[in-house]
């Protein structure tokens, strides 16, 4: 990878082509997430003053002051958290863009003092300031929201597959685009869900709603292991070989083929690590479900057999 494209890419001047090299060139090995973090390092200290470190800190990263302190703290936090930032100007409002890797997952906090944690595979796009009105964000995949409380600017979730908008409270929201599926938690205070422009419920601590397929329900929160994700933890309870599959794919952006009509019936419950990474889990389900799996080095994917 040329030194000239990381700097560009430090200045938020990378096409989205080049980033998305980029992106693959750091998937491919720990020695080029090094290579990585010591550019930025160098590119900091060579171009960030301690007072322009302070007014990019207002105007980029929007963290608590001890993540973004010095310019080697920000580095860090961007390959140890798999954070990848650039700078996006629409609408005349300036937006951050944080992608997270397989595996991985990234706590921050926005410009109005909330707290958001992001799942594997997730994509968060929000604006450096929030309007006066509103608090907008763009998300696909999964976060935890812990809302900063403002009656008169309602904070809002867009996804593809539905919208969130609360004023101040504590959810989850579930909406990987590849899946079709809206799931909204709540833990407190009250959301309202909408679909386009259309309100279709409000929920109440320890409920939940969900869009799949066209299909709308509200149901209660029965077990929360679910979302120990936020901890690094895949939890499963009485959950199929074949539905665990499924979460190992999201989570870990992997590609699983079953090459058999007659996968074991049992169910596991269960924790991983994330991580320990998909092959960990794979060896763990094996040893209380019976199957075989492979996967082909050329094309990554997972083949799973009776």
């Amino acid at each position: 990878m040329k030194r000239e494209l990381l700097h560009r890419f430090f200045e938020g001047k990378t096409s989205l082509d080049e980033e998305r090299q980029l992106r693959q060139w750091l998937t491919e090995s720990e020695e080029n997430e090094k290579i990585f973090l010591q550019e930025r390092i160098t590119h900091d200290a060579l171009s960030l003053t301690p007072q322009k470190v302070r007014n990019r800190r207002k105007k980029l990263f929007d963290f608590t002051p001890w993540m973004i302190s010095t310019a080697a703290a920000v580095a860090l936090l961007i390959i140890a958290g798999g954070l990848y930032l650039n700078d996006i100007r629409s609408h005349q409002e300036q937006y951050n863009t944080i992608l997270v890797p397989p595996g991985q997952r990234i706590n921050l906090i926005l410009a109005d003092n909330s707290n958001v944690w992001l799942n594997a595979n997730t994509t968060l796009r929000y604006p450096t300031q929030f309007s006066r009105k509103k608090r907008t964000v763009y998300l696909d995949g999964e976060a935890y929201f812990e809302v900063s409380r403002n009656r008169k600017k309602p904070f809002i979730v867009k996804t593809g597959l539905g919208e969130v908008k609360v004023t101040g409270t504590s959810f989850n929201v579930e909406a990987y685009s590849q899946s079709e599926r809206f799931e909204t938690s709540l833990f407190e205070g009250a959301v309202d869900i909408y679909n386009g422009e259309e309100k279709l419920t409000s929920l109440k601590p320890n409920e939940k709603s969900i869009i799949e397929n066209g299909i709308y329900s509200i149901s209660k929160i029965t077990n929360t292991d679910k979302y120990l994700w936020r901890h690094g933890l895949i939890a499963f309870n009485s959950k199929k070989l074949e539905d665990i599959l499924l979460t190992l794919e999201k989570y870990f952006a992997v590609e699983i083929q079953i090459d058999t009509n007659q996968l074991p019936l049992h169910t596991y419950t269960g924790k991983f690590r994330q991580s320990d990474g998909v092959d960990y889990a794979l060896r763990v389900l094996q040893k209380s479900i019976h199957f075989n799996y492979h996967r082909d080095e050329e094309t990554g994917i997972i083949y799973i057999k009776k």
